[in-house]
């Protein structure tokens, strides 16, 4: 606001000088006093100069001076961190999966191991292993039938209500000449109970949530037109 009313102050003063100039005829005044024009038109000259610079060598707050850090800076949504998806001692085996299968993304396989997690658990709920059948290696696929038929001949109900999975990463990883294996670490909540014929608890609880830690261990084949993992071993902790 000072520099307007400075702005408007000195037009002002430049406009009664003129005006003093031409009443006095111009002439007489260049008579009185030299050069009195030249000198006008340098003040006019050193205050433009004197503005200009003001205006131009002024930052107004907005310039951006971290253009280029900011651009160093920038992570692109595409690329996968591995040490965020597992173990810092793993990430060099898993430099090794993708150099043997450049196609294999973490985030992916997790996903994917993730959602096989419970389409195991309500296969062996329901007593039905056909929907899991040709991912599962057939000695676990034994394994899982065997405690089904166990179950249906003391005609006991199984109940597993996974209400959610709190940790699901890999925790080793193992490459042979001929296949890759790997284990993924599962911490889930669930409600757990094994009822009897007569719809009493023989194990477990009905309302109260329990964490559950499972390692399950997935396999693919090296050379192998057959792109799936199978599950090769579970553990239960």
């Amino acid at each position: 606001m000072k520099l307007i009313i400075m702005n408007i102050n000195f037009y002002f003063f430049l406009y009664n000088i003129q005006i003093i100039y031409l009443n006095n005829g111009g002439k007489n005044m260049q008579n009185n006093i030299p050069y009195l024009d030249i000198l006008i038109f340098g003040v006019i000259a050193i205050f433009l100069i004197f503005r200009l610079k003001n205006i131009l060598g002024t930052k107004t707050g907005f310039e951006d001076t971290n253009i280029n850090k900011e651009d160093n800076n920038k992570q692109f949504s595409n690329v996968i961190p591995l040490k965020s998806q597992v173990n810092n001692s793993e990430s060099d085996e898993l430099s090794k999966i993708i150099s043997v299968d450049p196609s294999f993304k973490v985030s992916e396989f997790l996903f994917g191991s993730k959602t096989f997690f419970e389409m195991v658990l309500k296969s062996f709920v329901s007593g039905n292993l056909d929907n899991i059948r040709k991912f599962t290696k057939q000695s676990v696929l034994r394994s899982f039938k065997n405690a089904i038929e166990d179950r249906e001949k003391e005609q006991e109900t199984l109940i597993i209500d996974l209400k959610s999975i709190k940790e699901n990463k890999i925790t080793k990883v193992k490459i042979t000449k001929s296949s890759i294996k790997v284990n993924v670490a599962f911490e889930t909540f669930q409600i757990r109970a094994l009822m009897d014929k007569n719809d009493q608890i023989i194990d477990g609880d009905t309302e109260n949530e329990i964490l559950v830690k499972d390692e399950w261990v997935f396999e693919r084949k090296l050379n192998d037109n057959n792109p799936n993992w199978t599950l090769v071993e579970t553990k239960s902790n």
